[in-house]
């Protein structure tokens, strides 16, 4: 039975952080936003939470549409001036979660990054539009750690930071018709951080456009001992 949590149009403050933790009874949840949601412009509210809205645990849900503004213009002012500031919070992010869709969402000036996908299977990110200014520190676009059977499609990101990030332990990711730039490209790694570390393996990259970014397509790791790598990696088609 399919569950639907509706936003509808106009702009709505979210004054805190948000955490959706399952398990959920259902498996089949549709949060349909029409409007945009705000996170506080005061960016110690939310900056030492490390998320402004996860989802933890949950199986089926998916997001369509709206806005998510993260207001993270104040929090890189206060990094690039060297003052002792919050790490900042990643606008949207799904831990341990199973068959999650994003479509056609919205992720405007996240304080840190805009989304996050954590030891999650069976993710689908489609028609999505991640937006910041090439000068924002630390605004990857898409984050994904640990996940197995991802696919981010028809997708454009600008922002300050990577485009795509890919850390260890993550396989079977699927990367298409991305628009990237400004930002620091399509990034694997950085790997070897650790000693024991899981490796990344089995992606593609293809059909997609890079431009005016630090760089294309890259891995990169630590120089240091580690049993981590990079397997079965396939950049193909890149403009």
């Amino acid at each position: 039975m399919l569950c639907e949590i509706y936003v509808p149009k106009g702009r709505f403050a979210i004054s805190k952080a948000v955490a959706f933790t399952g398990p959920c009874k259902n498996n089949a949840t549709l949060f349909r936003i029409d409007g945009t949601l705000l996170a506080p412009s005061d960016y110690e509210v939310i900056g030492n939470s490390g998320t402004w809205i996860i989802f933890q645990q949950v199986t089926g849900v998916r997001i369509v549409g709206g806005v998510l503004d993260g207001q993270g213009a104040g929090l890189w002012s206060c990094k690039t001036s060297g003052k002792n500031c919050p790490t900042g919070a990643t606008s949207l992010e799904f831990t341990n979660s199973n068959n999650i869709g994003i479509r056609r969402l919205v992720s405007l000036n996240s304080q840190m990054f805009h989304i996050v996908i954590n030891e999650c299977q069976n993710v689908n990110v489609k028609g999505v539009k991640i937006i910041a200014p090439g000068n924002s520190p630390n605004t990857d676009g898409i984050h994904v750690g640990g996940s197995t059977h991802v696919n981010i499609f028809k997708t454009k990101i600008g922002t300050g930071d990577d485009c795509v990030s890919i850390g260890p332990a993550t396989s079977n990711l699927w990367v298409e018709n991305v628009i990237c730039g400004p930002g620091h490209g399509i990034s694997i790694g950085s790997l070897g951080r650790d000693l024991e570390e899981n490796g990344v393996q089995n992606v593609t990259v293809r059909s997609s456009t890079i431009v005016g970014t630090q760089n294309g397509v890259r891995i990169k790791t630590w120089g240091r001992e580690s049993n981590g790598f990079a397997r079965n990696i396939h950049f193909q088609n890149i403009l």
